[in-house]
């Protein structure tokens, strides 16, 4: 029998591979060489009421580095829920196949911190959320994540016999980046393409759903993603609502996305999907930059895998300071209208 490794693997809205699954396809050709180089294979599993919508999205994954796809479909797929969601994974890993996973991938998306658990509390399997780092050894892979707020990695390994179920952190295990390839290119519309099998999902008990809400209108931030943006900027406490229009303002101009702390979400100054930190978002951008942002360890460990990191802060002594780059003490009112004049200036 084969063993492969399972990545999860989602959608956007136009029916592409989202950036974040091709980040976690190249953390999986990681995970597969660890486990046993030439010989583990990779799979990206996709799921939606409609398997048709998710051609395209299936052969990017092709491109990304899966060995092959299996794309899950079922009407009751068609708008996601855990409960559905886990049972027809669970299907899907019940049939009689060939190949077997030696351990089922998930980003840190908000899909991805729903589906984990669910899917490891049916299987009855173990699960670790949030990894940073994996090493091979003798007898499996030795898995590490933050503990006690980040101020500790703890390295854990699955008993022999169970199905790991991990979740990773985007920007962790050196992952290779994907190839940067079009559908088009490599598929041509209407050619074959080989590799994506389908699966049909019956659930075969009736599925008690919760009361789903559909939205209608998108939240008003605008920019892209801040789980897969190269650049991110930041508001905290400090800023205000005032401060948060020159934030938006400032990451237009860098093509980037606007992040918040836990404090600047609950006073309803950004929605909770662009909250950085332990109970939001995990982000690794090429360049951080925070405004009034005190520095609590709860939202360093969402961010402190940046490749760069610039802090704006009136208090010398604050905390976010410590893991900074570049540090400007300041009223960020008076140093971001400079910054966009000077970045306007610089380039015209």
């Amino acid at each position: 029998m084969k063993r492969e490794v399972w990545v999860y693997l989602e959608s956007s809205e136009d029916g592409k591979l989202s950036s974040g699954s091709k980040e976690l396809l190249a953390q999986g050709k990681t995970i597969a060489y660890m486990s046993a180089p030439g010989k583990t294979g990779l799979r990206g599993i996709l799921a939606g009421g409609c398997a048709g919508k998710l051609e395209d999205a299936a052969r990017e994954a092709l491109l990304n580095g899966a060995g092959e796809v299996t794309v899950i479909e079922g009407e009751e797929l068609d708008t996601f829920s855990p409960e559905c969601y886990s049972d027809a994974v669970a299907q899907l890993l019940a049939r009689p196949s060939e190949n077997s996973p030696s351990v089922m991938l998930f980003g840190r998306s908000p899909e991805g911190m729903d589906l984990g658990p669910a899917l490891a509390a049916r299987l009855n399997a173990g699960m670790l959320s949030d990894c940073v780092d994996a090493s091979p050894a003798a007898d499996g892979i030795v898995w590490e994540r933050h503990a006690f707020g980040g101020t500790a990695v703890a390295a854990l390994k699955f008993r022999d016999g169970d199905l790991p179920v991990v979740s990773v952190r985007p920007g962790s295990l050196a992952a290779e980046k994907e190839t940067g390839k079009t559908v088009e290119e490599c598929h041509p519309a209407g050619g074959n393409c080989h590799g994506i099998d389908s699966f049909s999902y019956v659930p075969v008990r009736k599925i008690r759903r919760p009361s789903l809400i559909r939205v209608m209108e998108a939240a008003s931030m605008r920019g892209a993603d801040i789980g897969s943006a190269d650049v991110i900027v930041a508001g905290g406490n400090g800023a205000g609502p005032e401060g948060f229009a020159l934030i938006q303002e400032l990451a237009d101009l860098l093509h980037g996305a606007v992040g918040a702390s836990r404090i600047a979400v609950d006073k309803g100054w950004a929605p909770h999907s662009r909250l950085i930190g332990q109970s939001g978002r995990t982000v690794a951008p090429r360049l951080y930059i925070n405004c009034g942002i005190s520095g609590s360890v709860q939202h360093i460990v969402g961010m402190r895998d940046a490749a760069c990191v610039v802090s704006i802060n009136k208090d010398p002594r604050a905390l976010i300071f410590n893991v900074s780059d570049y540090g400007i003490v300041g009223d960020l009112h008076r140093v971001l209208p400079e910054m966009i004049t000077e970045i306007r200036r610089s380039r015209n």
